[in-house]
């Protein structure tokens, strides 16, 4: 089965789309560790900042678009390429090329190591970025979750096909019409079309119906058996779910409880921590590797595990009573500018700042002079 046909099922694209939006729209900086502290290089690497050349060049990918094609090659196919194409004058990597799976073959080599190609051609293993996902001891590359699955995916598939022909093509009646002796092809559409014309649309709803010459409506109704398709549709989505790990609530399976949480915040958290953690490691291990060593790539999931704004601004109280942020800190996760004077994360917050200027002198007498 490929990939093309397993996104028809409308599971498979919702948790491909989740994934792969989400991990692409994490911001990526590269860090750099200072004794205890790990903070933000100055200066970010053009592969950080800008790795596949779309910043200020339509005719390349922008970061969240390159990221998001190779999450899409990950979920569906386990492996995401890239092709670094220059390099700086430190022979860093500074840009890097999306590629199809399809484009590229790996194998080992006599050492051990990946030998890859591209259009069957040689590429250097320094000159490609290879995301995988989970992968069989001794393998180049990773498993295919649409490969595995595909017994799945095609049962899902094959509800799909079934409820499309069930209502597109009508294959069971709403009822029969029985009359007594034979009635020849003429005669038999006849009383069909008078029987529609008069009992069927929303003009003759709830009419009284009359039949004459002894005939008699049956009404047919579906079989249970035929109409177990939306159940079976219903455990093919939580087979899905189950596979790449999304909570059943974001597939719109809101009919049963959950063990992520009790509450959105708590199955967010539960999300962020099972399933995108090893999502975000990929990425990061990717792009570490290309840059300068003790520097490491880290995408800020701070926008995920943001709560309502009566808790956030409760947990920056917190942080600046107890001096983990400064003023200036949390004004910069809320985008706001900084306040003179709010780089002290020890001044009291019941008085006035120790960096603020003195404030003038108010005269004690407040008659105006001359008075």
């Amino acid at each position: 089965m490929s990939d093309q046909t397993a996104m028809q099922l409308s599971a498979v694209w919702a948790c491909t789309r989740i994934l792969s939006t989400a991990v692409s729209g994490l911001p990526m900086t590269a860090m750099r560790r200072r004794g205890d502290v790990t903070e933000p290089v100055p200066d970010q690497p053009t592969i950080v900042a800008d790795p596949f050349g779309g910043a200020n060049d339509l005719r390349f990918l922008s970061r969240r678009a390159g990221f998001q094609q190779l999450a899409v090659s990950v979920a569906n196919r386990g492996n995401g390429y890239g092709l670094i194409l220059s390099r700086d004058w430190l022979y860093r990597p500074n840009r890097v090329a999306v590629i199809h799976p399809d484009r590229v073959k790996v194998d080992w080599d006599d050492d051990g190591a990946r030998r890859y190609e591209v259009d069957r051609q040689p590429v250097a293993a320094a000159d490609m970025v290879h995301l995988m996902g989970m992968c069989l001891p001794g393998e180049p590359t990773a498993m295919s979750p649409i490969a595995y699955a595909r017994h799945c995916i095609g049962l899902g598939l094959a509800a799909e096909q079934y409820g499309g022909r069930f209502f597109a093509q009508g294959a069971h009646l709403s009822g029969i019409i029985n009359v007594e002796g034979n009635l020849d092809r003429a005669g038999a559409r006849q009383m069909k079309e008078a029987f529609e014309s008069s009992h069927s649309g929303m003009a003759n709803a709830h009419a009284v119906g009359i039949l004459s010459g002894g005939a008699k409506w049956q009404q047919i109704s579906v079989p249970p058996e035929d109409a177990q398709f939306l159940g079976t549709r219903a455990a093919a989505t939580l087979d899905i779910a189950m596979l790449y790990g999304i909570p059943p609530h974001m597939l719109g399976q809101v009919d049963r409880t959950t063990s992520w949480g009790t509450g959105i915040e708590q199955q967010g958290l539960g999300f962020l921590s099972y399933t995108l953690e090893p999502w975000i490691g990929i990425f990061e291990d990717a792009w570490t590797a290309m840059l300068p060593r003790g520097t490491v790539a880290r995408l800020d999931t701070t926008a995920l595990l943001r709560t309502d704004t009566a808790g956030r601004f409760a947990a920056y109280t917190q942080a600046r009573t107890s001096g983990v942020l400064t003023i200036n800190e949390a004004r910069a996760r809320e985008n706001m500018a900084p306040v003179a004077g709010g780089d002290d994360p020890f001044a009291p917050l019941n008085s006035a700042h120790s960096g603020a200027p003195d404030a003038p002198d108010v005269p004690n007498d407040p008659m105006p002079p001359g008075e």
